[in-house]
């Protein structure tokens, strides 16, 4: 979902609507819950493919466990930095 679509969404609720908390579902993982808070990313996060669920790593965290450069390459972007992310 692009950050448009959501707007327009929104945009569509009543007063009374835009009052209530914002929930979250994933019925691949199994996890439901209330979205805390609404962030821009402050730095790239990168998937190591190691763990599932997979713990995100930014460069410089991937740099301290002694990943090279080719290493990091391999690793998947998830979230690019400056991305509006949602927090649970």
């Amino acid at each position: 979902m692009k950050l448009k679509d959501l707007k327009k969404q929104l945009n569509k609720l009543t007063k009374e609507q835009l009052e209530q908390g914002l929930y979250y579902n994933s019925k691949e993982y199994s996890v439901s819950g209330v979205v805390n808070k609404i962030v821009r990313a402050k730095a790239t996060l990168y998937n190591t493919f190691e763990d599932d669920p997979a713990t995100l790593y930014s460069l410089k965290e991937l740099k301290i466990q002694g990943m090279d450069k080719e290493e990091i390459e391999e690793c998947g972007i998830e979230i690019p930095k400056g991305a509006f992310v949602i927090e649970f």
